[in-house]
């Protein structure tokens, strides 16, 4: 089972007049688990001068959106690609060292969204998980 995209959020809003796109935005496996892995992969083009970060915002079920502990190690991603355009970005991380015993079959969302190096935003994805103890 695949991490589920869902309708972004309306959190992250893109540059206006265009930034680059991403897309096939994904977090496998499709569970948050306290420790658990998590391999972040997704698609960009149009990138002026290539990716300069990324935004990666959690919204735990009855909670605000915050930074992800998974933001990290996709930057780190991120400027090992230098200059291009257009390509894939692939991250491997652990979800944070806990939860709340209530989060059991609740669902995160995850929200993406990254900035060029001409400071143009992308559009933003969103997957949801499901919290697993």
């Amino acid at each position: 089972m695949a991490a589920t995209l869902v309708a972004g959020s309306g959190t992250l809003a893109p540059s206006p007049g265009g930034g680059p796109t991403i897309s096939k935005f994904t977090i496998e496996p499709p569970v948050a688990a306290p420790n658990g892995p998590a391999r972040i992969r997704f698609e960009f083009r149009g990138a002026q001068g290539g990716l300069r970060d990324a935004t990666l915002l959690a919204k735990p079920a009855g909670s605000s959106w915050r930074r992800s502990a998974l933001e990290e190690p996709i930057n780190f991603a991120i400027a090992a690609l230098g200059s291009l355009s257009d390509g894939v970005v692939e991250a491997s991380a652990r979800h944070q060292g806990s939860y709340a015993r209530q989060q059991q079959g609740t669902t995160n969302l995850y929200e993406l969204q990254v900035t060029d190096k001409a400071g143009r935003k992308s559009n933003a994805l969103t997957v949801a998980l499901e919290v697993r103890l």
